[in-house]
Order: C-alpha cells, then structure tokens, then sequence
C-alpha cells in the first residue's frame, strides 16, 4: 500500500533519504552511491516533489511510488526533521537529467523440480 497524502503532507521541509539511495552515472559509468538528502518541497494531489539539496535534482513522485515514510530521529540533532523515503522505484541521476524506474519486483526463487524416476532400458 502506498503512503498517504496526509502522512506527507506532516513532512514538508523535512529532509529524507530515499531506500534504495538515487544511483548516479557519469555517461555510462556508474559512480559510488552518496546516500543524498533530499528536501520534501511539496505535497500536491497527486505527488510529491523532492529537491536533492547536494545536486538541486527534482523528482516528482506519485504516491503510488512510495511504500514508506519513516522518520529518522538519531539525526534530528540541528532542528531539522529527517527520514527516510522508502520507494517502490529507482532514482537515477544521469549528468542533469533524473530518471525514475520501476524496481524488479523480488521474484520468489522457483522450487527446484522433482526429477522424473529412471526409466529402465529395453535391452535387445
């Protein structure tokens, strides 16, 4: 189930870390994952909007995207509010351009086939 406008709309100006973290890439290349703040902008009908504060990157997203907002109260030590976005997408971060991707759904691992009895050969 999806989180709710009413729950977010409490989280404004709140800074959260997004689960799994925005994967960055330079052309091709994958760089090292920065475990990014990201300022909760806006709470409309329909989504929410996300500033990077590091990159300036926004994302919107549909509530739809998002399973989870928890708060992150060991870090509430400056005033501020944080938490972590937990998302049903991926975050890409290629140069300029943000990208949003579904995630793989976990694909429960196929039990392993019974293996059909020998069959005894016909001897001539």
């Amino acid at each position: 189930m999806a989180v709710t406008k009413t729950k977010l709309a409490k989280c404004i100006h709140h800074r959260v870390r997004l689960r799994p973290p925005a994967r960055r890439f330079r052309g091709v290349t994958e760089l090292r994952i920065m475990d990014d703040d990201w300022l909760v902008q806006e709470v409309e009908d329909a989504h929410v909007r996300i500033r990077n504060i590091r990159t300036d990157h926004v994302a919107l997203l549909p509530y739809t995207q998002i399973s989870e907002y928890v708060t992150d109260p060991k870090r509430e030590f400056d005033g501020l509010r944080h938490g972590f976005l937990e998302l049903k997408v991926q975050v890409f971060l290629r140069g300029p351009e943000l990208v949003i991707e579904p995630r793989p759904s976990s694909a429960k691992t196929p039990a392993p086939r019974k293996a059909a009895p020998a069959r005894k050969r016909k001897t001539v």
